[in-house]
């Protein structure tokens, strides 16, 4: 029997929603691979990489790593993902629109604090772009925060998520919150650059794209049909070594250009610039702070819980009595892992339909000021 989670039960606690891959699932692939290991286990992303180490295989795992880069990071880069979309894509954001139209509506029946954070692990730009068309849509309606301040030279800091937009009337007889969503990217995000010793966010121009060559190309595209194939083991994925021109990773500077993009790499908790390692972490104290605060709702979609920091964070704060962690599982199936992951956890909620829960399927039915007799 699945629990139930409704927005009228809940829309004056502290909101808090935190969104993985599988909210973005159409928009871009998720970390999941097709090739199995020798027991039968899927590959991610973050296994596949981890045992190619393991095995001392560097020329694959870099072509593993300029795979997900070419699929995974590139389209969300500034200019790459202001481009004319798919209906896939597009869906997928009329998907995130709806999200956010629907927080704005809770929002604006709340009495006092009118805000809610939203922390994504992806590294997509559906966030920012769905919010810039309900934005358009609705000027003035609401505020998005997203960490920055600034003018022409916008600066990054966890302060400034404590701004707040107040609406006054004209002889200030009354004034009022202005509801404010507040987007963090707690793996960090594309659009960061550092900046001496700040981050800004540029939302305009990319400033870690790198080409490949055509030979590099077809090395990411065989790579791509191996880990895409339901029947491969990690044995076809060795086997990549006897096919193609691999001196076209001769010289290469990709990891230059990769290890200068302020995210969190899917293998490790590893940094290489100091300034972005401070921004991750006071992003995941603030989301500790804001489960400490009492009666706050914490909604999860799309996320696995795959990342031990905040798995472990979540478990901790659930020593506040008065959270609530609703974890909605696609399925039955990913219901039960998560279940082991909270075992013993009273103030956990595992949230599930008749169908798979997609986003389309959260929105609908879950994530709705829809009465539960409507």
């Amino acid at each position: 029997m699945t629990d139930t989670f409704n927005l009228y039960d809940v829309y004056e606690h502290n909101l808090n929603f935190l969104l993985g891959a599988g909210a973005s699932f159409g928009f871009l692939p998720t970390l999941e691979l097709k090739v199995k290991d020798e027991s039968g286990k899927v590959f991610t992303i973050e296994s596949l990489a981890h045992r190619l180490e393991e095995e001392g295989e560097d020329e694959l795992r870099t072509v593993l790593f300029m795979f997900y880069y070419r699929e995974f990071i590139l389209p969300g880069l500034p200019g790459h993902s202001d481009v004319s979309f798919s209906p896939r894509r597009q869906s997928v954001l009329n998907q995130y629109e709806r999200f956010l139209d629907t927080l704005v509506k809770v929002l604006e029946r709340q009495r006092d604090t009118k805000k809610v954070n939203v922390y994504t692990t992806n590294y997509d730009s559906c966030l920012e772009l769905s919010s810039d068309s309900l934005l358009s849509g609705f000027p003035g309606r609401f505020v998005v925060n997203d960490g920055s301040d600034g003018f022409r030279k916008k600066r990054f800091h966890t302060k400034y998520y404590n701004n707040r937009v107040v609406q006054k009337g004209v002889f200030d007889k009354y004034e009022e919150y202005v509801p404010q969503i507040n987007i963090l990217h707690p793996h960090g995000s594309v659009y960061w650059v550092k900046d001496n010793n700040e981050i800004c966010v540029n939302y305009h121009e990319a400033q870690y794209g790198f080409s490949f060559t055509n030979e590099q190309n077809i090395l990411i595209d065989n790579f791509k049909k191996i880990v895409g194939r339901k029947n491969n083991l990690f044995g076809h994925v060795l086997a990549l070594k006897n096919h193609g021109d691999w001196r076209a990773l001769d010289g290469c500077q990709f990891w230059q250009t990769y290890k200068k993009i302020p995210i969190v790499n899917p293998t490790k908790w590893k940094f290489h610039e100091t300034v972005f390692e401070e921004a991750y972490y006071q992003i995941l104290r603030h989301l500790s702070f804001e489960l400490e605060r009492p009666n706050s709702i914490l909604v999860t979609f799309g996320f696995s819980f795959a990342d031990e920091h905040i798995l472990s964070l979540v478990q901790r704060s659930l020593s506040n009595p008065t959270l609530t962690l609703y974890v909605c599982c696609f399925n039955e199936e990913e219901k039960v892992v998560m279940q082991g992951r909270f075992l013993g956890y009273s103030n956990v909620k595992f949230i599930s339909t008749k169908d798979n829960l997609t986003f389309s399927e959260f929105n609908q039915s879950v994530c709705t000021l829809k009465k539960d007799n409507e």
